[in-house]
């Protein structure tokens, strides 16, 4: 029972300690935009102040594309 405890306590910590892991080119945030920027639309204009809890979001650099986070110049098409 102890093996069991100090594996769950463990567990805890490791997930406390790294967070969420999140695809390439983006990064954990308990609170994103509800705008983040994109091929199509890499500046918006407008955008609402609501929170997105708990989201993997582009890291700064990066927009969203089709296939996940892409720089700007790799937005071909869209």
């Amino acid at each position: 029972m102890k093996c069991f405890l100090s594996f769950l306590l463990l567990v805890a910590f490791a997930s406390a300690q790294y967070g969420p892991q999140c695809p390439p080119n983006e990064v954990f945030l308990e609170c994103g935009t509800a705008c983040e920027p994109g091929c199509e639309l890499p500046r918006p204009d407008i955008c609402t102040l609501q929170c997105i809890v708990n989201v993997c979001q582009c890291a700064p650099g990066f927009v969203r594309g089709p296939d996940g986070c892409v720089l700007p110049e790799q937005c071909y098409g869209y």
